[in-house]
């Protein structure tokens, strides 16, 4: 949701200072009156009306470019290792699911070498 403009914060604090109701402010500006409260009680507790900064805490990114030229480097040495390998040799600690989409989204594919050449002669 939208922090309230400043502009509208500050015309809020003057109606207060008029001795007008939550309600009826809340009604002149088409608002919550929960959200008018704030405004008042953000001015009383902080000493400003401006909004407070957003922070872009989220969860951060588990594939930084670090470890993506990490995973290429040790894919393009070993074509053939599986995501279980691959895991442990780079000591990654998330799942194996987690790998795959991580490849998916680097472009990469583990290619499994065929264990012996194909028969001559026909399927066995």
């Amino acid at each position: 949701m939208e922090a309230y403009p400043l502009l509208v914060r500050k015309r809020i604090i003057e109606l207060y200072g008029q001795d007008k109701r939550t309600k009826e402010i809340a009604g002149l500006f088409g608002i919550c009156c929960s959200g008018t409260r704030r405004v008042k009680q953000h001015l009383r507790e902080r000493g400003t009306i401006a909004p407070r900064p957003r922070s872009n805490a989220g969860r951060k990114p588990g594939l930084t470019p670090e470890l993506a030229a990490r995973i290429r480097d040790h894919v393009a040495a070993r074509p053939d290792c599986t995501r279980a390998e691959l895991k442990a040799a780079l000591g990654l600690t998330v799942s194996l699911q987690a790998i795959s989409k991580w490849m998916r989204k680097l472009g990469l594919v583990l290619k499994k070498s065929p264990s012996a050449p194909p028969s001559r002669t026909g399927p066995t």
